[in-house]
C-alpha cells in the first residue's frame, strides 16, 4: 500500500472504528508508521478529524447518492468513500476529480478492487448532486443530528437534561473548533516572559485574563515539540480544566491529593498555585499514566509531586489526612467532544454505570479529608446522573460535610437553576470544554 495520506486516515479511522481507540492514540501510532512528509501528515490529521466530526453529516449525503441504501458497505470501502465525501464537500484543497481518483486507488490497494467502480460511481454522483442535496432545517433530534453530526440519542438525551435551547446552544459550540489552551509555569517564567519568547519564535500567544496564566497559543503546530515546552515553561490544559483548580484553590504548604490524577495537567496547576510549597499526592490506577505524571512534574519543576498508583474504588489506605482533595472521577466524557470527537458515538445506555463507579471514589476520598478540609468533585462530561445527582447523593448521606459556594469571574456563567455550590461549565457559557464541579467542606 503507498503511504499516501489518505490510505493513513483510512487505516486510522478503521482501527478507532473496529477497536474504539482513542482518536489522538490511533492517529498518533499511524502518522508513526507511515512516515509521511509534514504536510500530507497535517492533511491525514485534517481527514481523520474532519471524519469522525462529520460522520452522520457525510453519510446523510452519501446515502443520496446510492442505489440501495439499505444495503451493508464494507467497512473500508465505506470509509474511504466518507474521507473522499469530507474532502468534496468541506475542503478544496485538491480539485474533486483528482480526490475521486485517489478513493479509487485507495480502495484497490485496499484490496477490494471490485468496488474501484461502485466507489467511482458513487463520488460521481456526488459532485452532481451536491448542490441539490439539502440538509433538514427541523429542531427535532434527528434533524439536528444531520447538521449536527451527533447521534438524535444523546441529543435527546440533553434535551431533557438541559433543554432545547441550551442544547442547540451545546452543538454549535462542538462544530466550532477548540483553541490551545496552555497554563503558563510561574516558578520559571512569568507569562509576559514566555509571550515574548514565543512572539521571537512567530508564535502567538494571547492572555485569557482568568486564571491569570492560562492563554490561547496558535500557529505553534505541536506543542510538545516546542523548546518552551521541553524547558518546562507551560503544559497544555484546557481553561475548564484550569477553573476545576481555581475551585479546589490550593495554598502554599498545604497537603493536597489528586486522587483520579493522569495525565496530570490539574496536578501540575495545583503545584505551581501552591508555589512548590507543601505537599501534592497523585493517583492514578495505571502504572504507565503514573509514569506520565512523574515526568511531567520533573519537566516543569514540581517536586512537591509524589505520583503513585491507586485504584480509589478500594479507598486510600497509606494516605495521611489531606486539607483538599481533587476527586475528578472517571466519566462519559461528553464535555470534551470537540478534542475527542469519538466520544459523541458513546451509547448513552453504556455509561449507566458509571454513577455507583464515581460516588465510590467520592465517598473513599472524602474519608482521608481533615476536619474543615474541602473536596471537591468533579466530571469533563455533561450528563446529570455523573454530576449534580452524585453530589447531591453525597450530601443527603454525609452530614460531615456542608456545601462551600462555587464563585468564579461574572464572565463565566452559572446555569441558573443550579445549587451555588455546583458549577456546570458549558463549552458556550465562557469555559471552554463542559465540565461540572461540585465543592464541600468537612465539618
Amino acid at each position: 500500500m503507498r503511504h499516501t495520506a489518505r490510505n493513513a486516515a483510512v487505516q486510522a479511522l478503521l482501527q478507532v472504528e473496529e477497536n474504539e481507540g482513542y482518536s489522538n492514540l490511533v492517529l498518533d501510532k499511524v502518522l508513526k508508521a507511515f512516515q509521511l512528509e509534514r504536510r500530507d501528515s497535517a492533511l491525514t490529521s485534517i481527514l481523520f478529524y474532519g471524519v469522525l466530526e462529520k460522520k452522520i453529516t457525510l453519510d446523510f449525503y452519501l446515502q443520496h447518492c446510492l442505489k440501495a441504501p439499505e444495503k451493508k458497505m464494507n467497512a473500508a470501502v465505506e470509509m474511504t468513500l466518507r474521507c473522499a465525501a469530507y474532502q468534496i464537500l468541506f475542503l478544496d484543497k485538491l480539485p474533486d476529480s483528482a480526490v475521486v481518483n485517489e478513493a479509487v486507488e485507495t480502495v484497490k490497494e485496499l484490496g477490494k478492487t471490485s468496488s474501484a467502480g461502485f466507489v467511482n460511481a458513487v463520488l460521481r454522483t456526488l459532485l452532481r448532486r451536491k448542490k441539490e442535496i439539502i440538509l433538514p432545517t427541523g429542531n427535532d433530534p434527528v434533524s439536528l443530528s444531520v447538521r449536527y453530526s451527533v447521534p438524535a440519542s444523546l441529543i435527546s438525551f440533553w434535551q431533557e437534561a438541559y433543554g432545547a435551547e441550551d442544547t442547540e446552544r451545546i452543538l454549535k459550540a462542538f462544530l466550532e473548533r477548540a483553541p490551545l489552551y496552555i497554563r503558563s509555569n510561574p516558578l520559571k517564567a512569568s507569562f509576559q516572559k514566555l509571550q515574548s519568547s514565543f512572539s521571537d519564535s512567530g508564535i502567538d500567544l494571547k492572555p485569557c485574563g482568568f486564571p491569570e496564566c492560562a492563554g490561547i497559543l496558535s500557529d505553534c503546530g505541536a506543542p510538545q515539540s516546542l523548546p518552551q515546552f521541553e524547558q518546562g515553561l507551560f503544559h497544555v490544559q484546557d481553561i475548564s480544566a484550569q477553573l476545576i483548580c481555581e475551585i479546589l484553590n490550593p495554598q502554599p504548604g498545604e497537603t493536597v491529593c489528586d486522587c483520579c490524577a493522569a495525565p496530570g495537567g490539574k496536578t501540575f496547576t495545583a503545584a505551581e498555585m501552591m508555589q512548590n510549597k507543601g505537599k501534592l499526592i497523585a493517583f492514578d490506577l495505571y502504572r504507565g499514566r503514573v509514569g506520565l505524571i512523574r515526568d511531567g512534574a520533573q519537566r516543569l519543576g514540581l517536586d512537591i509531586v509524589t505520583a503513585r498508583r491507586n485504584d480509589a474504588l478500594l479507598g486510600f489506605p497509606d494516605l495521611e489526612p489531606v486539607d483538599r482533595m481533587l476527586c475528578d472521577v472517571p466519566c462519559s466524557g461528553y464535555g470534551v467532544i470537540r478534542r475527542k470527537p469519538e466520544i459523541r458515538y458513546k451509547d448513552v445506555s453504556s455509561v449507566s454505570e458509571l454513577p455507583t463507579i464515581q460516588y465510590g471514589i467520592l465517598q473513599n476520598a472524602s474519608k482521608v479529608v481533615k476536619s474543615g478540609g474541602v473536596l471537591v468533585y468533579s466530571t469533563c462530561t455533561l450528563n446529570p446522573a455523573e454530576n449534580n445527582l452524585v453530589a447531591e447523593r453525597f450530601l443527603k448521606e454525609n452530614d460531615g460535610f456542608i456545601p462551600m459556594k462555587i464563585e468564579l469571574p461574572a464572565s463565566i456563567q452559572r446555569r441558573s437553576k443550579e445549587a451555588d455550590h455546583m458549577f456546570t461549565m458549558m463549552p458556550f457559557s465562557g469555559a471552554s470544554d463542559g465540565f461540572f464541579a461540585a465543592a464541600f467542606r468537612k465539618k
